[in-house]
């Protein structure tokens, strides 16, 4: 969600017996050490997008605009972002309110399934999307290229995915199951009488979910676009993969050659940077502006009921929607993904005789570095997941459930980090990382603490989630009886936040996974992990070994993604 958004209020949370303006470090060293992790490198790119001098100098000691100046001669690359950002914003968002809607507001079959289905493609990553698309849909040996041209006859082929309408299909497919949560989550929770008074007065269903639902939905639905847009910005596997055949770059991609360059222009790329994190700046004040002094409550006080409403003739057709998407992002990818990889050569054949397991054996037994990506990769999944979560905790509890002073500052600083660019914000810690005086670079522990900071917003949004639905009257209860803090925490408030504790961790573990901008400049020779490693196999060749590497990393995703539902229905359950 917007980085400027808080979450819906529990009710009753003004009402506590404790006194108000209290002083607790829960508020305050969470609070410094987000906005160090965040001010600090902040203020050196922007440092160094005016620098002159030196390059490499840190801190700048010569100042001027020259760099701003140069960028001017590449607007192209701005023009770029922003056209496939915007465009794929839009396509992504409009695909999420159709499946949100389609999930939570009718009685269309499959729901828990679909659910499932469609929210698998966003822990596989773009990188994936970009890899699979690309053998999927290449002009010249693309899979599907190749089947149309032997059955119509044709000599050309029927998709290009190297073209702009195809870095934006695949970064929205890709993206839309995040906003398909966030919306969905707004759509549960408004209450159905309103469709209902649109139905007694004559209006049919589509003419209510445009006029009715989707008006009522609007900050969740700019809430879930604002997300996608600056996410879309730091963009960097799908452009640069699908992008660079056409000479198409956006920011990202002049960014990463920028700073792989000899000698690298470390000013021109901070420039670029300052841009983005301007333009997302923007975009988050007219957000906030058009959200502004309007009413758009859908929870109202007096009990009610969700009611779906039954599409009748249309189900059939709104079933093959959530089948297709299901097709074209998950279905599809991961189908030609594993095909490719049991290959033994570059052309994809479906001839049984031609296929082998050699690819698995060299990625996860030959080659030394990506066991080590493999292995560094589970453990910054662990690492982030346990951490980011138990920050998460800490300041969700802290925002909802105490009366500290900062504790709403101390919420808006926690979303900071969503409207940074992955990319950007990774450049800027780097810089920070060399300027330490303890050696943090070339280490795991650069890496892990740039992924706690990237999404935490995402952890603690899940968090807030889970603390507003329980009853502060049980944490009240262990108060009186004289447990503290921390006891009441262990022993009350835990327990019950299982079941969203598990399932964050799963999310953080998994995108963790599957990261790349956040790690594609911390990593390097003893720190490699699977993101910036699959990268690597692609930027240099075979196409079988590194399908067989995603194909590794799809997996440790969805075993993950098996067991935490499988652990959440069994709590359920009991």
């Amino acid at each position: 969600m917007a980085a400027n958004t808080p979450a819906p209020r529990a009710q009753g949370h003004a009402v506590s017996s404790r006194p108000r303006g209290r002083f607790s470090l829960r508020v305050w060293l969470p609070l410094l050490f987000i906005l160090a992790c965040l001010g600090y490198p902040l203020l050196l790119l922007i440092t160094s997008a005016f620098n002159v001098g030196d390059p490499q100098a840190l801190p700048a000691v010569e100042y001027g605009l020259a760099n701003f100046a140069e960028l001017g001669k590449h607007l192209d690359w701005i023009g770029n972002t922003l056209l496939v950002s915007s465009l794929a914003t839009v396509l992504a968002t409009a695909i999420a309110i159709i499946l949100a809607w389609i999930l939570y507001r009718t009685t269309v079959p499959g729901q828990r399934v679909f659910e499932v289905l469609i929210s698998i493609p966003y822990p596989l990553g773009p990188l994936v999307g970009a890899l699979a698309w690309s053998a999927l849909a290449s002009p010249g040996d693309g899979i599907l290229n190749r089947i149309y041209m032997s059955v119509t006859g044709a000599t050309g082929p029927l998709l290009n995915i190297y073209t702009v309408p195809g870095i934006i299909f695949v970064m929205a497919i890709f993206e839309a199951p995040v906003a398909v949560l966030m919306i969905g989550a707004a759509m549960q929770r408004m209450d159905s009488s309103l469709e209902e008074s649109s139905a007694i007065f004559g209006a049919g269903k589509l003419h209510t979910a445009l006029h009715i639902t989707l008006p009522l939905l609007l900050p969740a639905v700019l809430s879930a676009a604002l997300f996608l847009f600056t996410s879309m910005m730091g963009a960097f596997a799908i452009p640069t993969m699908l992008g660079t055949n056409a000479r198409f770059y956006v920011a990202t991609t002049a960014i990463y050659v920028m700073f792989q360059s000899y000698p690298p222009n470390y000013p021109l790329a901070a420039a670029i940077g300052v841009v983005l994190i301007a333009i997302a700046a923007l975009s988050v004040w007219l957000y906030t502006r058009a959200v502004k002094s309007r009413s758009f409550a859908v929870v109202s006080g007096k009990t009610y009921r969700s009611r779906r409403l039954n599409m009748r003739g249309w189900t059939p057709v709104l079933f093959g929607i959530e089948c297709l998407y299901v097709l074209v992002a998950l279905v599809l990818p991961i189908g030609v993904l594993v095909l490719a990889s049991l290959q033994n050569s570059g052309d994809i054949t479906l001839i049984p005789s031609h296929w082998t397991l050699s690819n698995f054996h060299y990625v996860l037994i030959d080659f030394p570095t990506t066991q080590q990506a493999i292995g560094n990769s589970l453990l910054l999944g662990v690492g982030t997941g346990t951490i980011g979560v138990a920050l998460a905790t800490v300041i969700a509890w802290t925002v909802y459930r105490s009366n500290s002073t900062g504790r709403h500052l101390l919420e808006q600083v926690t979303m900071l980090p969503q409207a940074f660019p992955r990319l950007i914000f990774a450049f800027g810690f780097l810089w920070m990382v060399l300027s330490l005086p303890v050696s943090l670079y070339g280490t795991l522990w650069a890496v892990l603490l740039a992924y706690i900071i990237v999404f935490l917003p995402l952890a603690y949004r899940g968090m807030s989630g889970v603390i507003v639905q329980i009853d502060r009257s049980l944490e009240e209860a262990a108060r009186v009886e004289g447990a503290g803090w921390s006891r009441m925490m262990r022993t009350v408030t835990v327990p019950l936040l299982k079941s969203g504790i598990v399932a964050n961790w799963a999310l953080l573990f998994m995108i963790s996974v599957r990261e790349v901008s956040a790690s594609l400049f911390l990593s390097g020779p003893g720190t490699q992990v699977l993101g910036p490693a699959i990268f690597s196999f692609w930027d240099s060749g075979g196409l079988p070994k590194v399908s067989a590497l995603v194909v590794v990393q799809a997996a440790i995703i969805m075993v993950c993604l098996i067991v935490v539902r499988r652990i959440t229905r069994d709590k359920v359950q009991s």
